[in-house]
Order: structure tokens, then sequence, then C-alpha cells
């Protein structure tokens, strides 16, 4: 698909100069060439090895982005959140706490996965609350084997990565990613890799970047690694209306007032600024690019975090 990306750019004329709403102009036509006789997972591959070519030939990531949208144009979904209309129903009908179960450990059963059939429950819930049900509806919906036994899937997970480790990609080495943040411009709207370099500085994953608010900003008491240095706290809530106390994200950057102008800054522009983390309807923020573009590095989001972690104890010389 390549050849595909090419030929766009010369008939077009595109350069690093050529406006985003000129770009979109294009993308229904590209969408077609890049689908039409193929199958879901081959478009899929098209999409991907194009942005790939267009930024060869001196395109942004923004810019590519653009050109080929995660969604593709003209295809616009009807309400089909299954979840959302199985959360509806048990409010209009007034469901006993036993019908309810039933109806949850059959949307659990019907995954092809204990772990996506635990998530299924987990966003139950969330759509549930989100329609002002009650603490006894939401506790309806808890099957405990299933996701007992999705917590020990992932636990298993979790130590093999750890016995396996990983593959820093030098596009992620501490040095590159130290030079992109000492170049970050915070007079200027940040791009995906100024976001992305951020998550490494506070050894985020990407769901992290979904309900990141910053309360509060100042050094924590404990230290430990050096006493001029600490953790930087920022304000963190894992569901929508949670009163939690801040979470706290080791940041590898030393300078606590650089740092901090680099939160508010990233905080300013979620999701303002980042066309590609604009909010849905219901409210939720859009983070697949961000994990698409880790993809393209052959790393996942948990790894991205350990990334960060590592960097920063080399940063401020290991646990004291």
């Amino acid at each position: 698909m390549a050849k595909i990306a090419t030929l766009f750019v010369n008939r077009y004329q595109l350069t690093p100069q050529t406006s985003l709403p000129q770009l979109s102009s294009y993308a229904e036509e590209l969408a077609s060439k890049l689908s039409d006789g193929k199958t879901k997972e081959q478009a899929r591959k098209a999409r991907d090895q194009a942005k790939r070519r267009f930024q060869e030939l001196g395109l942004s990531k923004e810019q590519a982005d653009t050109l080929i949208p995660i969604r593709a144009p003209g295809r616009h979904v009807v309400e089909r959140d299954p979840i959302k209309v199985i959360a509806q129903d048990i409010i209009k009908n007034n469901l006993s706490p036993e019908e309810i179960n039933g109806i949850a450990y059959d949307l659990a059963s019907s995954a092809p996965t204990t772990v996506a059939g635990n998530s299924r429950l987990n966003l139950l819930r969330k759509k549930l609350r989100s329609l002002g049900a009650d603490y006894p509806i939401t506790e309806a919906t808890k099957i405990p084997f299933i996701t007992e036994e999705a917590n020990q899937i992932q636990a298993r997970k979790r130590i093999l990565r750890g016995i396996n480790g990983y593959d820093c990609p030098e596009f992620f080495y501490l040095e590159k990613v130290q030079e992109r943040l000492n170049e970050c411009n915070i007079t200027k709207p940040p791009s995906m890799q100024n976001l992305i370099d951020i998550m490494i500085m506070l050894c985020m994953r990407s769901a992290d970047v979904k309900n990141l608010r910053i309360n509060r900003y100042k050094p924590s008491r404990e230290s430990w690694y050096n006493p001029d240095y600490s953790w930087y706290c920022i304000g963190y809530a894992k569901n929508k209306g949670e009163v939690e106390e801040p979470r706290p994200f080791l940041s590898m950057e030393k300078n606590p007032i650089r740092a901090r102008e680099l939160l508010i800054w990233i905080q300013r522009s979620i999701p303002d600024k980042f066309s590609f983390l604009l909010k849905d309807k219901d409210g939720n923020t859009n983070v697949a690019p961000l994990n698409q573009f880790l993809s393209c590095h052959r790393i996942t989001s948990f790894i991205l975090r350990k990334i960060g972690a590592d960097h920063a104890s080399r940063v401020h010389g290991g646990i004291k």
C-alpha cells in the first residue's frame, strides 16, 4: 500500500506544509482505495502501511492520521453499544437482583475469554453508574468466580512479562527521550509524540491519560532516591465521579519546575488540542491512536510504563 501513498503525495503535491483541512478532504478517496476488495484485516494492514509510507515521504504523524483516521470517513455508526443498551433495559424494566445477575452471567459467558468477560462486566457496571443505578443493582452484576479467574490469568501474564523481560526500542532510549523532552516548546500545542514522551517521563500507561487530572502538585515527604527530589503528585481518578487520593506518578524529570510545566501543558491539551483524544458522546476518551503508535514500535502501554520506570531509576541513581 506504500504505492498508493506515494501516488497520493505526487498527485496532490502533499508536503509538510499542507493544511489538515485540505488533507481531510482526501481521506474518503484514500479510504476507498485502501479497502477496496480487501477483508477487514487486510484493510487494516493496508492503512498501517500507508501511514508509515506517508511519514517516510515527509508528512508528520498528525498529517498521516488526518489522511487515514481511525474510523473511515463516511462510515457513521448508529447506536450499537450493546452493553449500554443492556444497562438501559435493566434500569427501565426495574429488574430484580437475580434477573440482573443472570443477564451479567450471560454477558460474561458470551465473551471469547474470561478476561474479556470480566471486562464486559466492569463496563456494564460503569454504564449502570452513569445512568444513576443504585448500589444493589451494580452489585448484582458481579460474578466472583469470573473476576477471580480473570485476575489470576492477568497476574500470570504479568509474571511472564517480568521473567521474559523486554527489548527497549531505540526510539525510546533514555537519551533520546530526554533530548525530546528538553526540546518541548510549551508555548505551542503539544503533538502526540510530546504526549508519549511525557507518558514515559511519568511512567504512565495509555489508560492513565483518560482521567488525568492535576488537582495538586508538590513533592511528597518521602523521597526514595535523593533528599532533593521526590515523587510528583497529580490527581488521578480511576472511575468518573470517584473521589480518591491523588495518585503519585514517578517522574524521571529532576527539575520540579520543568516537570510541573510539562504536566500542566499536557493536561490543558487533553482533549482540546489532541484531536485523536476527543471524547465521544458518552464521555469516553479515545486512546486507541496512542496504543496504535506504540504497536508500531512493537511495545504495549504496559511496557511503556516499565520503560519509564527503568529510565527514572537510572536518572535518579536507583533506589537508595
